[in-house]
């Protein structure tokens, strides 16, 4: 067998990391999602991007791939790992699900004001979650609103009794990540922040959505580094709601009340008792994740995905003499 060209490596290293996720791809998945090589590394492709039809046909003719991969109903993952793809199917419906019950969530959190635009992530976003799954949630807040709006939506998911909270995960919203409308940037790089954020999907659609969506994906094009085909990352999303007028209304008035000196007390009061609540957390010790705590950016992710995800793509690269991709680091975790 031929030595496996730099195209083969970037498809077969795409398909092992989402098998990693237990998410088969379908062709133009893998295209979507290419990995992209190190050019430093593994050389270029004479600056030519690969196409969807190219990668497709690689999938059906490549001695090297089909030696190491499956396929089954237009899906491809690891050798042996068929019973991905029903599994796949499977999720697909209980996403189905998840969104139609989190829709009438969703629709209610209009009413949080200084809440700029609202994202799911995680597995919920990319279609994957399992029965047990939580709802992932990227906040982008007013500049200077960031622990008003931490509050609302804590205090709102609470009322529901649709927050988080500790091992009740099941259709449960996790809001673990704030930024600003002016931090739109997150400083985190890695491979897997940069097909974590890929995925993200914004929960409403009005013309500010779109555009504050679009500045957001702008603002993180250092993903291109990791992923060979980022733009069509601003293809728009295939759901989403539609704003209510009174639920804006009401949020507008929440705003005008806490404008001005009202506000600012209310927010520095609110990042004091937050903060020291946050800090005595001993969750919020442990190796593994990553705590961020500023006027700027609130993350919680304690034990974070990444800390094993990553180990794990880089020995399977390793195992598949596929060297070039296997040196990959995490974005900084504790």
């Amino acid at each position: 067998m031929s030595t496996p060209t730099i195209l083969e490596k970037q498809i077969i290293a795409t398909v092992v990391y989402y098998d990693i996720l237990n998410y088969p791809l379908a062709g133009f998945e893998v295209f979507l999602y290419l990995i992209k090589c190190d050019i430093d590394t593994v050389g270029t492709r004479h600056g030519l991007v690969p196409t969807a039809t190219e990668i497709i046909k690689l999938l059906d003719t490549s001695e090297f791939l089909q030696k190491n991969l499956g396929q089954k109903l237009g899906f491809y993952f690891l050798k042996g790992r068929d019973e991905l793809v029903e599994q796949r199917l499977d999720r697909k419906k209980i996403w189905d699900r998840k969104w139609k019950k989190s829709k009438k969530i969703f629709w209610i959190m209009q009413i949080v004001p200084f809440s700029k635009l609202v994202m799911g992530s995680g597995s919920f976003s990319l279609g994957n979650p399992r029965k047990d799954s939580d709802i992932d949630l990227m906040i982008v807040a007013k500049n200077g609103r960031i622990w008003t709006v931490r509050t609302f939506f804590t205090l709102l998911t609470s009322f529901l009794g649709v927050r988080r909270y500790k091992d009740k995960t099941e259709d449960k919203i996790c809001l673990n990540h704030y930024i600003t409308d002016k931090s739109l940037r997150i400083p985190f790089e890695s491979i897997y922040t940069a097909h974590l954020y890929y995925h993200i999907l914004s929960v409403y659609d009005s013309k500010k959505d779109r555009k504050l969506f679009l500045k957001f994906q702008k603002e993180n094009e250092w993903m291109k580094k990791y992923l060979e085909n980022y733009e069509f990352s601003k293809l728009e999303g295939l759901r989403s709601i539609k704003r209510s007028k009174i639920l804006m209304f009401l949020s507008r008035l929440f705003k005008f009340i806490l404008s001005g000196k009202v506000g600012d007390y209310f927010e520095k009061k609110m990042s004091e008792v937050q903060t020291n609540r946050i800090k005595k957390d001993p969750l919020n010790l442990k190796k593994g994740g990553r705590i961020t705590i500023s006027n700027d950016q609130l993350e919680f992710h304690p034990d974070s995905h990444e800390s094993h995800i990553i180990p794990r793509f880089n020995q399977k690269m390793q195992e598949l003499g596929i060297s070039e991709f296997a040196n990959q680091k995490d974005s900084g975790l504790n």
